[in-house]
């Protein structure tokens, strides 16, 4: 039997959305492309020293440092590196710094996934040198709107103790707890532009208009659930304690499940009667899974963001949303987000944000994952990193003495916490167990068999530009 190839993947969390980005690309190369795929935080970089994989697997390699450093390490001692993108919905209008925190400014992967058109064109006209590396491979983590199965309601309800609620809604936070740690502070007033408020002070307030809102919608309406939603990236993982935002003193009342991570964001969208944001990418995701209204509370639209809100209906106040909200328990729809303009917004947005909308871009990925894997060796030496080294050492001793009340009350130690928290990666390997499943039946209903079925398919789906 063929040896397999061996693929270290990198995550910050073994769940969530840099997970949801890569599983399904990692399912389809160790059934069809004979891999072996591990998963591993992306704190422990020596893992690539140790295990010194044939490739390294990343959902991103400019979203943090440490992907950075994952991509640059391996390239560097000629592995082969093939990453996917994050946050691929980023602006082209000369305000994004698509860099992130790669310092040294150079692409370590063998190719440069886009979701869509509109962000591969303009990175092409930015980095021209780049050019053969730029493909084309659509948003992978909105694959799983056509391809799993989702939570019931009552069973979501009845985690909770909240059966008797009929009705329910969900708030998707924005990143207003940035305003409450010092790396978040940094990152606003990066976002500063000439010529307009002073960000963090038009945050704060925006965050209170939003958090009033919401506190009178909800205590208006004792019949209707409310899930609240904790963004994901307010905060740096490192930080510990709870952050103010604009909706965590809204947890207090009965008819409120507050969430920070135990619930997966396509479960919320699937059991939510309406979805609710300030200003939120997860509308994309509630329009690809059905075509419930999606509502954004905004006293005004002047402010520096993509055009995603465009699909959406705009509440500026308390009684605009309460309208709303009576409209649809009332005949079931609302009238404002049906209508053609804002249709065909929604379905130019999809297009221009995700690229494609058919479950298949996980599979666009594999071709190009496969042309990583079968150009030739390069040679491979791999220097042992006394940084990664320590970190690695220090996870190990950690595990065993790791107690995390101990932890955060000890100011050297409290930082690690996330750290302990997501190193077992026993979540993400049944998670994509369960997947499997759903991804056989996927195929089943494509009629794709064997690896020719999917080499026939990628004739069809992968565009010549990007051959």
């Amino acid at each position: 039997m063929t040896k397999k190839t061996n693929v270290l993947c990198f995550i910050d969390n073994p769940r969530g959305r840099d997970f949801e980005i890569v599983v399904l690309l990692a399912i389809f190369i160790e059934k069809y492309l004979n891999c072996k795929v591990e998963f591993f935080l992306k704190w422990d970089i020596h893992q690539i020293y140790k295990k010194k994989p044939d490739i390294v697997l990343t959902p991103n390699a400019i979203g943090s440092h440490y992907y950075y450093e994952i991509t640059k390490y391996a390239a560097e001692s000629g592995i082969k590196v093939f990453s996917l993108i994050s946050e691929g919905n980023f602006r082209t209008n000369g305000t994004f710094n698509y860099w992130g925190y790669n310092k040294n400014n150079i692409f370590y992967q063998d190719y440069i996934c886009h979701w869509s058109q509109r962000t591969l064109d303009f990175l092409v006209s930015e980095l021209p040198e780049y050019k053969d590396k730029m493909v084309l491979t659509g948003a992978t983590g909105f694959d799983r709107y056509k391809i799993y199965e989702f939570q019931k309601r009552e069973t979501i309800l009845r985690k909770y103790g909240k059966e008797k609620y009929k009705k329910v809604i969900t708030y998707a936070a924005w990143s207003f707890g940035k305003l409450f740690n010092e790396q978040g502070r940094k990152e606003i007033q990066y976002m500063n532009a000439p010529g307009k408020p002073d960000r963090a002070k038009w945050m704060e307030e925006q965050m209170y208009e939003v958090e009033g809102v919401l506190e009178r919608v909800i205590t208006e309406n004792p019949d209707i659930l409310f899930f609240l939603k904790r963004h994901p990236s307010a905060r740096n993982p490192s930080v510990t304690g709870e952050e103010m935002n604009e909706i965590i003193r809204l947890s207090k009342y009965e008819n409120v499940i507050y969430i920070k991570e135990r619930e997966e964001i396509h479960d919320l969208i699937a059991i939510s009667d309406l979805w609710l944001g300030f200003e939120t990418t997860t509308a994309l995701e509630a329009w690809c899974m059905h075509d419930r209204p999606t509502i954004l509370i905004n006293s005004n639209t002047d402010f520096i963001r993509d055009e995603l809100y465009k699909g959406s209906v705009i509440a500026a106040d308390y009684s605009e949303l309460q309208s709303f909200v009576d409209e649809f328990y009332t005949t079931g729809r609302v009238k404002a987000f049906d209508i053609v303009e804002k249709k065909q917004e929604r379905n130019r947005l999809m297009a221009s944000i995700i690229g494609f909308d058919d479950g298949l871009n996980h599979l666009r990925a594999a071709f190009y994952f496969n042309k990583t894997l079968t150009r030739p060796e390069s040679k491979i030496k791999i220097k042992i990193n006394l940084i990664y080294l320590f970190r690695h050492l220090l996870t190990r001793l950690g595990k065993l003495t790791y107690n995390k009340d101990l932890f955060l009350k000890l100011p050297k130690f409290k930082k690690s916490v996330w750290v302990f928290e997501r190193l077992d990666m026993s979540e993400a390997y049944l998670a994509k167990k369960r997947y499997e499943k759903y991804v056989d039946d996927f195929y089943e209903k494509k009629h794709l068999h064997s690896l020719s079925d999917f080499e026939l398919l990628w004739t069809n789906i992968i565009t010549q530009k990007n051959e």
